[in-house]
């Protein structure tokens, strides 16, 4: 379910009422940050789950922080988690 604040923020959730959105940002605010969750929790394994409009990007995988500096970064990450 899609619903806009009184701040213009747009916000998706699940029939559960968690903030949660599989084919795109869950949360969209007026300043164009995005992020990316599911089940209340940052997630986004093809990009970062967190976006600022000045380039600031922070990857998440299940609400668990991974501190990188880039998408190479991070797929290399994904590679090496995939193996464990």
């Amino acid at each position: 379910m899609k619903t806009i604040d009184a701040n213009g923020t747009i916000i998706y959730r699940n029939e559960n009422g968690a903030i949660h959105r599989l084919d795109g940002p869950a949360v969209i605010y007026q300043d164009r940050s995005e992020f990316w969750i599911i089940n209340d929790k940052l997630h986004r394994l093809d990009g970062p789950a967190a976006e600022y409009p000045h380039g600031i990007k922070f990857w998440y995988v299940n609400g668990k922080f991974i501190d990188l500096n880039s998408q190479e970064e991070f797929e290399r990450y994904l590679k090496l988690i995939a193996f464990q």
